[in-house]
C-alpha cells in the first residue's frame, strides 16, 4: 500500500493533506503552489525489545538517556534558530504565517507536537495573542503590538465561505518591516543615537515642568509633584551632595519627563528650543540599566510610569508593557498598593504619600487597560491591593474645574484617564471572562458573569452626570454633545465614552465561547440560545456606537497625546461589525453595517491630527489598509449571499 504523501505546505505547518488537482485544498485557499520538492528521509527500523546478552553488557544506542539527550539538544537547536531569525520561520516564500489550530490539525506523533509548539512559541515571540471568538467560531488571535488580528486558518477559511473571496491581508502581516520603525526597550540599534547622557540646559526643563503644572494634564496623568519634582531636578543638574546612584536616578528621571511632557504639545512647542522625545526617551533608557541598580525610590517608580506612557501614547505596546511590569514591581517595594488613605492629611510630609498612592492608581489603570487589550494577565492582583477609592470620589470626577489648577495645590484628587470605577469593572472583566480559569466555564456560569458585569456597568453609567453620560445607544445622525463642545472636557468625555462601549462589546463578546452556538441547529431554539444570541447583538451595537460616536467626536479630538490610544477602539469596533456582516449578511442591518465599515478608513485617517512620527505613520497605514480589506470582504459577503439566495429560489 502506497503511503499517502503530504505536499511541502502542509508538512512544514503539520497539518492534514486533502489531496486534490493541481492543488491540496490547504493551496488552493491560500493561493499556494502546491509542491513535492523536499527531501524524503527513509524510515528508521524499530529496535527489537528481544532481549540479548549484548545489549545486558554495554548501553543501547536508543537507551532511553540517550534519547532524551538528542531530544533536548534538537529541541534547544530549533529554538536557537528559531529566534535567530524570526521573521518568516516556517512561512512560504509570499505566504503568511499561521498558527496550528487543534480544530484543523493532524499533528505527527507527540515529540513533533512538542517541536511545533516551541518553534510556534519562538517565531512569534514579539508579541503576545489574545483569542478571538465570535458566534461560536474561533477565528485567531488578536496582537498585542499592533492591535491587528491574525486569523487563524478556520478563521480564514469562514471568511473566505462567506464572502466567496480569500483574504488578502499583504501589508498587514508583512515580517519584511519587523517592529514597524519602533524603537523596542533594550533594542539600542532601534534608538535615535546617544551622544551621552547630557540634560539640556536648566531653563528648558524649568518651562517644560512650568507648562506641565498650569495644564490640565497634570490632573490626568499626575505623575509627579511640583515640589518634590523640582528636588529632584535640582540633583540631576548636581545641586548640592548626591551619591552617585542617585545622581544617575535622578537624571533618568529627568529624561524620563522630558520625553512624556512632549506628548502634550500643541502644534507649537510650549518651550524655545523643543527637545526630541526620542532622543530623550533613549537618553532614559541609556542610563535605566545603572538606576534600576541602586536603591527602589519615589523617582525609579515616576521614571518607569514616565516611560510606559511614553512608549503607550506612542503606539509601541510591547515596550509599554516591559516599562510597566517594572514600575508595577518597584510600586509593590514602595507599598503603594496597600497604603492607607493619605487624602485628610494636610501636613508638608503628605506629599510624597499622596504622589505615591497617585501613582498607584495611574499604574492600576495602565495594567487594567493594557490587560484587556492584549489577552495578556494583569501584573497587579486585586487581592493584594488596598483598592478604597479617594473620598468623595464619585462627586470630584465631574466637576468643571479643569481650566481652574493651582499649581501648588498637590491635594486635588486626580482624574486620572478615565473614571476609576470603570477601571474596576475592567479588572473584573478579564478575571471573570478572559482567564484561564473562565475559559473552562460552563454556558450557565458565562452567562452569568456577563449579566453580573452588564449590571455593574449600567449602574456606574446611571451613576455619571447626564452631561457627561454615555449612551445607551447612538443613532446614526447624533450630534456633538455640550461636553464634547469644551475643549477642556473634550478627551476625557470622548475616552469614557469609548471605554464604556468597548467594555460592553468585550463583556458580552465573551458569549462567541458559549457551547451553545454548536447546538443551534434545533428548529426552536432554548433559552440559553436566546440569552446568547441577544448578549451577540448586544456585543455589535455597542460596537456601531462606537464608530458613529468616533465620526461625532472627530471634530473636537483635538489632544495630539490621544492618537494611538484611540486607534484601538474603532479597531475592536470594525472587528465585531465585520463578523456580524458575515454571520448574518442578508439581515437588516447589514447594509447599513457595510457602509459604516466602508467610511471607517477616512475616519481614522482623521484622526492624525499632528505630525506624526514614523511608528504611528506605519500603524496608521496597517490600520487602514487592514480595515479596507475587510470592508472589501463585508461586501464581497452580501453579494455572495444574495447570489446564494437568488440561485436557491430559482432551484424552488
Amino acid at each position: 500500500m502506497t503511503r499517502k504523501r503530504a505536499c511541502d505546505a502542509c508538512h512544514r505547518r503539520k497539518i492534514q493533506c486533502e489531496p486534490a488537482h493541481p492543488s491540496c485544498d490547504w493551496c488552493k485557499h491560500h493561493d499556494l503552489e502546491c509542491t513535492f520538492d523536499r527531501e524524503i528521509r527513509p524510515r528508521k527500523r524499530g529496535v527489537s525489545k528481544k532481549p540479548s546478552s549484548t545489549r545486558l553488557n554495554r548501553p543501547s544506542p536508543r537507551a532511553p538517556e540517550e534519547t532524551l539527550t538528542h531530544k533536548l539538544q534538537r529541541l534547544e537547536a530549533l529554538l536557537t534558530d528559531s529566534l535567530s531569525t524570526p521573521s518568516r520561520a516556517g512561512t512560504p516564500s509570499g505566504g503568511v504565517s499561521a498558527p496550528v489550530s487543534a480544530s484543523t490539525s493532524a499533528f505527527s506523533p507527540s515529540q513533533d507536537l512538542v517541536d511545533q509548539t516551541i518553534l510556534s512559541s519562538a517565531s512569534g515571540y514579539r508579541s503576545c495573542f489574545g483569542k478571538l471568538h465570535f458566534a461560536g467560531f474561533y477565528l485567531g488571535e488578536t496582537s498585542s503590538y499592533n492591535g491587528v488580528p491574525h486569523f487563524s486558518a478556520t478563521g480564514r477559511e469562514w471568511i473566505r465561505s462567506h464572502s466567496g473571496q480569500v483574504p488578502v491581508f499583504p501589508a498587514v502581516w508583512d515580517d519584511e518591516e519587523g517592529d514597524h520603525g519602533a524603537p523596542q526597550l533594550g533594542r539600542e540599534d532601534g534608538l535615535p543615537p546617544v551622544d551621552g547622557p547630557s540634560l539640556p540646559d536648566r531653563t528648558v526643563t524649568d518651562q517644560y515642568l512650568a507648562f506641565f503644572s498650569t495644564s490640565h494634564f497634570r490632573l490626568v496623568f499626575p505623575v509627579l509633584d511640583t515640589v518634590l519634582f523640582q528636588q529632584t531636578i535640582d540633583t540631576a543638574y548636581g545641586l548640592g551632595t548626591s551619591a552617585p546612584h542617585e545622581l544617575v536616578a535622578a537624571k533618568t528621571c529627568v529624561f524620563a519627563f522630558l520625553c512624556m511632557v512632549t506628548l502634550f504639545e500643541g502644534p507649537e512647542s510650549p518651550v524655545t528650543p523643543p527637545v526630541d522625545g526620542d532622543v530623550m526617551a533613549a537618553k532614559a533608557q541609556h542610563l535605566l540599566t545603572v538606576a534600576l541598580r541602586g536603591e527602589f525610590t519615589l523617582t525609579s517608580l515616576q521614571t518607569m510610569i514616565m516611560l510606559t506612557m511614553y512608549q503607550l501614547f506612542a503606539g509601541r505596546v510591547q515596550s509599554s508593557l516591559i516599562c510597566l511590569s517594572l514600575a508595577c514591581r518597584v510600586m509593590f517595594m514602595l507599598g503603594a498598593h496597600t497604603l492607607a488613605n493619605p487624602w485628610p492629611s494636610s501636613s508638608p510630609g503628605s506629599r510624597a504619600p499622596k504622589l505615591l498612592r497617585k501613582l498607584f492608581w495611574l499604574t492600576y489603570n495602565f495594567d487594567k487597560e493594557l490587560s484587556l487589550r492584549t489577552g495578556q494577565p494583569p501584573c497587579i492582583p486585586d487581592e493584594h491591593c488596598d483598592l478604597s477609592l479617594p473620598p468623595n470620589y464619585a462627586q470630584t470626577q465631574y466637576l468643571d474645574r479643569h481650566m481652574q489648577i493651582d499649581p501648588d495645590d498637590e491635594t486635588m484628587i486626580p482624574s486620572l484617564p478615565g473614571d476609576l470605577r470603570l477601571t474596576l469593572i475592567k479588572s473584573k472583566t478579564c478575571q471573570l471572562l478572559y482567564s484561564a480559569e473562565a475559559l473552562r466555564k460552563t454556558d450557565a456560569e458565562l452567562l452569568r458573569n456577563i449579566r453580573e458585569l452588564d449590571d455593574e456597568l449600567e449602574r456606574w453609567r446611571l451613576s455619571v452626570p447626564l452631561k457627561y453620560r454615555p449612551a445607551l445607544s447612538i443613532f446614526r445622525d447624533v450630534g456633538v454633545n455640550k461636553a464634547l463642545s469644551e475643549a477642556h472636557d473634550s478627551v476625557r468625555t470622548i475616552v469614557i465614552n469609548f471605554e464604556y462601549h468597548y467594555l460592553v462589546t468585550t463583556i458580552h463578546r465573551a458569549t462567541g465561547r458559549c457551547q451553545a452556538w454548536g447546538t443551534q441547529s434545533e428548529v426552536v431554539p432554548g433559552e440559553e440560545m436566546k440569552g446568547v444570541s441577544s448578549s451577540l447583538a448586544l456585543s455589535v451595537e455597542a460596537s456601531r456606537s462606537t464608530l458613529l460616536y468616533l465620526r461625532s467626536a472627530l471634530p473636537v479630538l483635538l489632544a495630539p497625546e490621544v492618537f494611538c490610544m484611540m486607534l484601538f477602539y474603532p479597531m475592536s469596533a470594525v472587528l465585531t461589525i465585520f463578523c456580524s456582516v458575515l454571520l448574518d449578511p442578508l439581515g437588516p442591518q447589514a447594509a447599513d453595517d457595510v457602509a459604516l465599515l466602508n467610511s471607517t478608513p477616512e475616519m481614522v485617517k482623521n484622526m492624525r491630527i499632528k505630525q506624526v512620527a514614523k511608528n504611528e505613520m506605519l500603524q496608521l497605514k496597517l490600520l487602514e489598509e487592514f480595515i479596507t480589506e475587510l470592508s472589501r470582504l463585508s461586501r464581497c459577503a452580501v453579494v455572495e449571499a444574495a447570489r446564494k439566495q437568488a440561485v436557491m429560489n430559482v432551484d424552488r
